[in-house]
C-alpha cells in the first residue's frame, strides 16, 4: 500500500535556501546593521554552506512517495538521510556566524578604517610552515610584568617573523580607532604639553604588541589564514609618533617614561578594552574552524 500522509516524511524542517541567507545575515552583533557581513573573510565557511544547500536541494528533489512495505527500505533511507541533514545544519550555521561576527569586530568597522588584508598563498604557507616547528603541546610561559618588553620564545620565533613580515603594513590616510594620522609637526599627544614635542613623523602601532597576540590563550591552535587576519586586525592598530612607537616597544604603555600621565591613562584602557576584543575574537575564529 502507499505510505500513509502521516507516515510520509519530506525533509520540511531544513529552511528554505532564501530563508536560510535571511537568517544567516540577520544582525548577529550590532555592526553588522552598518557592514554587510565580510564573506571573502568567511570564505571556506560560506563554501560549506553553499555545498550543504546543495546538498538539500538534491535530497528534497529526490522522489518522496514510497509504497510500504514493499519500498520500506528506501522510505527509512531517506529519512535518515534527513535525520542527517536536520543534525548537520546547526554546526554549519552556527560556524558561520562566529567567523562573520569575529571579522565585523576584527575589521573595527569605523568610517575610513582600513580593510582587512588577506594572506597571500606564499604568506600563509610561511606561516603553516613556522606552525609546524612548533613543538607538539607547546604553551607560552607566564606573561611579563605589566610594562615590561613581551619576549617572543625561542620556539615562537619562526611564526612570529613570518606574522612580523610587513606588519604593520603601509596605511596611507587611512582612520585608524576612529582618527585619520595627525598632520606631521602638530603637537605630540603622547607628550606633556610643555615639552613642546611635536610628531615628527607617523606610523600605525599595534596597540597590543605582536608578541603578546601571538601569545594569547588559543592563537596557535588558529589555522594560518586566521592567524594572519589577527596579526593584521585594524582593530589592534593606532597612529603613533615614531618617538612614541619606538620608546613604547613591545611592551604596555605603563613601561613608558616622560609620556603625558592622561595619555598614558587612556592608553591603558585601549589596551585593556583592545585585548578583551581580541581575545573574543580568537575564541569565535576557533568555534568557526569547527
Amino acid at each position: 500500500m502507499r505510505s500513509r500522509p502521516g507516515k510520509l516524511r519530506r525533509l520540511t524542517a531544513l529552511v528554505t535556501s532564501a530563508v536560510l541567507y535571511a537568517a544567516l545575515l540577520s544582525p548577529v552583533s550590532p555592526a553588522v546593521a552598518e557592514a554587510p557581513p565580510p564573506a571573502r573573510l568567511c570564505a571556506a565557511q560560506t563554501a560549506t554552506l553553499l555545498a550543504f544547500k546543495a546538498r538539500v536541494a538534491a535530497h528534497n528533489a529526490k522522489p518522496h512517495h514510497f509504497l510500504l512495505p514493499r519500498q520500506a527500505a528506501a522510505y527509512s533511507a531517506y529519512n535518515a538521510e534527513a535525520a542527517r541533514l536536520r543534525a548537520e545544519q546547526p554546526g554549519i550555521v552556527a560556524r558561520l556566524r562566529a567567523c562573520i561576527d569575529a571579522m565585523l569586530v576584527l575589521a573595527d568597522g569605523k568610517p575610513n578604517s582600513p580593510a582587512v588584508p588577506t594572506p597571500t598563498k606564499r604568506a600563509e604557507k610561511r606561516i603553516a610552515d613556522a606552525l609546524n616547528k612548533l613543538p607538539a603541546g607547546w604553551r607560552p610561559p607566564p606573561p611579563p610584568a605589566r610594562g615590561k618588553n613581551w619576549e617572543v620564545p625561542a620556539p615562537l620565533q619562526p611564526l612570529y617573523l613570518a606574522l612580523r613580515s610587513h606588519n604593520p603594513r603601509e596605511m596611507g590616510a587611512a582612520a585608524l580607532q576612529g582618527r585619520l594620522p595627525p598632520v606631521p609637526g602638530s603637537r605630540d599627544p603622547a607628550y606633556p604639553p610643555s615639552s613642546g614635542m611635536t610628531i615628527g613623523g607617523l606610523t600605525p602601532d599595534h596597540i597590543n604588541p605582536l608578541a603578546q597576540v601571538i601569545q594569547m590563550p588559543g592563537f596557535t591552535e588558529l589555522t594560518p589564514r586566521n592567524m594572519f587576519l589577527m596579526a593584521h586586525a585594524p582593530i589592534n592598530l593606532q597612529w603613533m609618533s615614531y618617538k612614541a612607537n619606538l620608546s613604547k616597544s613591545s611592551r604596555s604603555v605603563l613601561g613608558m617614561s616622560d609620556v603625558s600621565p592622561a595619555w598614558k591613562a587612556l592608553q591603558v584602557q585601549l589596551e585593556d578594552r583592545t585585548r578583551r576584543r581580541l581575545q573574543d575574537i580568537i575564541d569565535k575564529l576557533l568555534k568557526s574552524q569547527g
